[in-house]
């Protein structure tokens, strides 16, 4: 997925703040990390699903590219 892509559907989940919204990313089936947005916040919250580390976000470029590089160190079986 290219990174303007995942920067487009960040800025979604981020604008409708107000309502919870779950965006999964994922790689040739297999989910990598889920993201929701913090309500009432411009704040996204990410899990990435290999390690169950959570990390939260309030730049969009900053989480783009976090999820860009979970999904190029996937490798699937």
């Amino acid at each position: 997925m290219k990174l303007e892509n995942i920067k487009e559907i960040l800025q979604t989940v981020s604008f409708f703040n107000t309502v919870e919204i779950t965006q999964t990313f994922g790689k040739d089936g297999t989910d990598c990390v889920i993201v929701k947005n913090v309500k009432n916040t411009r704040t996204l919250q990410m899990t990435f699903l290999q390690t169950g580390k959570v990390e939260f976000y309030k730049c969009l470029n900053q989480a783009a590219e976090a999820i860009e590089n979970e999904l190029k160190s996937i490798s699937v079986a």
